[in-house]
Parts: structure tokens; sequence; C-alpha cells
């Protein structure tokens, strides 16, 4: 393990050199997780992982969490700070040499932004986040085995869910039971919020879950991920209470197909945005072109979203060791919507998907 974060660190620092910055800062985000291994709880309170190109790492941290740092897996200076005092006066004179060019967490609070540059008036601050995605984007095998239980959790979860859909289950008690389901089965935390659209609502991809009660002939989306040791899963299937129309099966069949085409058209060296034209081509000659609304997919690891970003416009190739979703939809409005979500990863051998929950409708 502690050869893993090792080996982050020296290609952050070699990425360091070849764009000229000297000097890392990141925030309590998952960054600062990638390549120290240390998670806490983002806040007022100042936190910083300071790497420069040459030299030790530096953690500045709330008193509080002194013991937290004792065992990570990286060599560093702990530099500590209690609650009543001002973390950037103490720091500034550990870090006077703090370099001009500086690279810093995207996701930082504004507010400590602000301080730091304050603090250090003759540093050039530049974003961090190109950097940190050339690292992160493509993953190691144990990134990918964790990424993989995520996965199959996510398929437990589903299958869970699914058993519980009836006529006049609202669609928050499911969230609240897939919020139970992941935990139960042993997701550490929720990915994201979850999503229940059903009827009308499934119309909008981003539905925010209500009181609306399932009735005889609803679609259904449940979009949902888990958090297994950090890394995250994201799964949409789409389910009919009761038979489905003729033509609603021909618009799932629609997405499905696209769904399929997306995954067959992903490879090593394949730009993104040609898997997102595989799918939505699919879409379009069939006349449903204008209700596709979103990006095919999304990368996805210790954030639910992160590169690679698979939409029109990117023409950055895929790299072995990526993971990212294909998630076509159509989006009828005021009446409903289909969507199938898979996480797939690019190997040696071609796609590979990390949810095997079938994709044909069920019809419950």
């Amino acid at each position: 393990m502690v050869r893993v974060f090792l080996r982050r660190v020296e290609r952050v620092r070699q990425l360091m050199q070849e764009q000229e910055i000297d000097c890392l800062l990141l925030a309590p985000t998952t960054n600062m997780f990638y390549l120290t291994g240390l998670r806490t709880v983002p806040d007022e309170r100042l936190q910083l992982a300071v790497l420069p190109v040459d030299g030790p790492l530096t953690l500045v941290l709330p008193e509080m969490y002194r013991e937290t740092a004792a065992n990570l897996p990286v060599e560093f200076t702990l530099l500590t700070w209690p609650d009543h005092q001002d973390a950037v006066a103490l720091m500034r004179p550990a870090l006077s040499v703090l370099p001009g060019r500086v690279a810093i967490d995207d996701k930082m609070w504004t507010g400590h932004y602000f301080r730091l540059r304050r603090a250090f008036p003759g540093a050039e601050f530049v974003a961090a986040q190109d950097l940190l995605d050339q690292v992160r984007a493509c993953k190691d095998e144990w990134e990918l085995s964790l990424l993989e239980q995520s996965g199959e959790l996510a398929d437990q979860v589903m299958g869970e869910t699914v058993r519980a859909i009836r006529e006049g289950i609202s669609e928050i008690a499911l969230v609240t039971l897939i919020e139970k389901s992941i935990k139960d089965l042993g997701g550490e935390d929720l990915a994201f919020r979850p999503i229940v659209a059903s009827g009308p609502n499934a119309a909008r991809p981003h539905h925010r879950s209500g009181r609306r009660v399932l009735q005889q002939g609803d679609l259904v989306i449940l979009d949902f991920g888990g958090v297994v040791s950090g890394y995250c899963s994201d799964i949409t299937r789409t389910f009919c209470l009761g038979k489905a129309a003729e033509d609603v099966q021909e618009i799932y069949r629609v997405v499905q197909a696209a769904n399929e085409a997306g995954f067959r058209a992903a490879g090593e060296g394949v730009a993104c945005q040609e898997v997102d034209r595989a799918a939505r081509q699919v879409i379009a000659s069939r006349g449903f072109g204008q209700y596709f609304n979103h990006r095919t997919g999304h990368g996805i690891g210790l954030d639910g979203h992160e590169a690679p970003y698979i939409l029109e416009g990117n023409p950055a190739p895929l790299r072995q060791g990526m993971v990212f979703s294909v998630e076509p939809g159509i989006y009828l409005p005021g009446r409903l919507g289909v969507r199938i979500e898979d996480v797939v990863a690019i190997t040696g051998e071609g796609p590979r998907r990390f949810n095997d929950f079938p994709r044909e409708l069920l019809m419950l």
C-alpha cells in the first residue's frame, strides 16, 4: 500500500516538473486522499497538503487531526494549529519559501483560496485539476478491484430495491430503502443522493425524488451508487410497473441499443466523443435525438463525476485503466423517461462492464 502512494507522489512530481509547477496545494478533497490517504471533514478550518516539486510533503491541519494523520502511508512533515489561532499566520514562516508557480486544488473553499493569495502575494496561482486528472484518470489494479466491488454492491442494491417496487409506494420511500440497503450490504457511504423518478417525473434526468406514489403503467428510473473504500459506483435502470405499451417498449429498446452501442464503441485509443456519438446516433436515427439531452457519460472513481467526460467536443483518447459511465436516455417532457447506465472500464482486452444487473425491460 505504501508503494501505491509513493508512485502517485512521484508521478505528480514528474508532471509538476514538465508543467513548470513549483508547488501543489491540496484541500481536504479526494485529491488529498489520493496522494496521502488522509480523509477529513472539509470546513472553515484550513487544511492543506503542500507538495513542493522538491522537498518534503507538508500537511497543515487543525490540532484535532493530529492522531488521524499519525499512520498515513506517506512520509510528511506535520504542521498543526489550535482553533483559536490563525492557521495562515502560523504556516507563513514554515512556508516562507513558497515558490512562484503554485497549482491549487480546484475544490478548495474560496475563502481559503483568497486567504492564501493574500498571505503569499508573490505566488502565481494556477488550477491543479488538469494535472491531477492526468494521474487519477487511469486506475491501477487496486483501484479497479475496488470499483468492481462497488459495482457489485450497486447490482445487489438494485435487486433489493426492485423487489420493493409496487403500486402506492412513494419515490422517497424507495430512496430511503436504497440508502439503507447500500449501508446494510457493506457500502461505507452514498456516492450521491439516489434518484427515484416515476411517471412524468422520469422525464427529468436529475429529478429530486418526492412524495409521488407509483401508479400502474409508470416507468420508474432508479439511479444511485455506493462507496467501497472510497471508490464510487453508479448504476441506472428503468422499470415498468405493469405491462408497458408497445410504443414505450420500443423507446426502451432504442435506449438499450444505444447503451450497447456506446459500450461497444469504447476502447483504448478511441476518442471520448466517439463513444458519445455512437450512443447518440442510435437514438437520433430513431427520431428521438432532441430527447437525449445530456452527455453519454462521465469518469468515476474517488469522485462520482471526474475525468474522462464522454461527450461531443472531447477528442481525448481513452486509455487503459480509465473508468466511466455509459448512460444514454430518452426523456419525453411530461410523459416518461428511460435511462440505462453502466460503469465501463478500458482494459487490454477491450471494454468491461462493472454492472451486470439485467438491461432488458422488467415489467413488474
